[in-house]
């Protein structure tokens, strides 16, 4: 049975155009890659990560396969292989960085691979691309299709309300951004404000009362762009179940937000509420970039 997929390339290093159509031309000559398109490419700021970089280059390809998502990815992985990437640092600069976005209905996931990505729906970098060829597609946690969920981005404030984990975990963060970030962070559902600035990113340490994903109340600044499912790993566990990722399939927008390290965690929401609202130029008129 056929699965719409959706991958992501990103360079920041060397000759960052011909490694991306390297790449790309490596993917869609794979057999088990049918109906291949690829959106423009795009320039985008470095988020995260060490100071220091130089700007990315991203796509986004669609194709449809009757392969799973692990040989999808193992096709990922040979193709930066055979192109040079160096895996040195999470976040560090990079020559070609490949990533299964989504795969048909697949919601799932392993110490090597997540399904949807878990972090893909703050980034207006894939999800700005991905509108080129894949509008339509529709992450099968919630049912909205990519050009929803980028749309839903850019109403409101940029904005994470946070879930699972303990309590006090969830407050330590919004403490820490709040004071080392100057986000605006709300601890206490009962000061929580009917309205908000929309140009001012926050974090909530709980989720407020949400509205039906097809009101026009999702639009309004004090409303969360994604709920923030907290997720530890532990060395027994590994990286949690899907049950534990999405316990109840309920219908919002996610991000997942790993804390091993409550510096990292700090990192991730201030790059994820950056992730949200980064300028993205197009630098091509269209995928013709990516033909062999």
């Amino acid at each position: 049975m056929n699965a719409q997929c959706l991958i992501s390339f990103g360079s920041n290093l060397g000759d960052r155009d011909n490694r991306i159509a390297d790449a790309a031309a490596i993917v869609q000559s794979s057999s088990m890659v049918q109906n291949f398109a690829a959106s423009r490419l795009f320039e985008t700021p470095p988020i995260g990560g060490p100071g220091g970089q130089e700007p990315f280059l991203n796509a986004i390809a669609s194709f449809d396969t009757q392969a799973t998502a692990r040989e999808v990815l193992k096709l990922l992985q040979e193709t930066e292989n055979r192109l040079g990437r160096l895996r040195r640092q999470r976040w560090g600069s990079r020559s070609i960085d490949l990533d299964v976005v989504l795969h048909g209905e697949l919601i799932g996931g392993s110490t090597a691979l997540v399904v949807p990505h878990p972090r893909y729906t703050a980034r207006q970098f894939v999800l700005q691309p991905a509108c080129d060829v894949a509008a339509h597609y529709r992450d099968p946690r919630f049912g909205w299709s990519i050009e929803q969920l980028s749309d839903h981005l850019n109403q409101g404030a940029a904005s994470l309300a946070l879930i699972n984990g303990e309590v006090a975990m969830r407050e330590e963060l919004c403490r820490r951004l709040s004071q080392e970030h100057g986000i605006t962070t709300y601890t206490d559902p009962a000061s929580f404000p009917t309205d908000h600035r929309a140009e001012d990113p926050w974090v909530s340490s709980f989720v407020p009362t949400l509205p039906p994903l097809d009101s026009a109340e999702t639009r309004k600044p004090n409303v969360p762009r994604l709920v923030a499912r907290i997720q530890q790993r532990t060395d027994e566990a590994g990286w949690p179940a899907p049950h534990q990722m999405w316990p109840t399939r309920w219908k919002w927008p996610e991000y997942r937000l790993d804390v091993d390290d409550i510096d990292w965690a700090v990192t991730e929401i201030v790059s994820a509420l950056a992730s949200m609202r980064c300028p993205i130029r197009p630098v091509t008129k269209d995928g013709a970039w990516a033909k062999p």
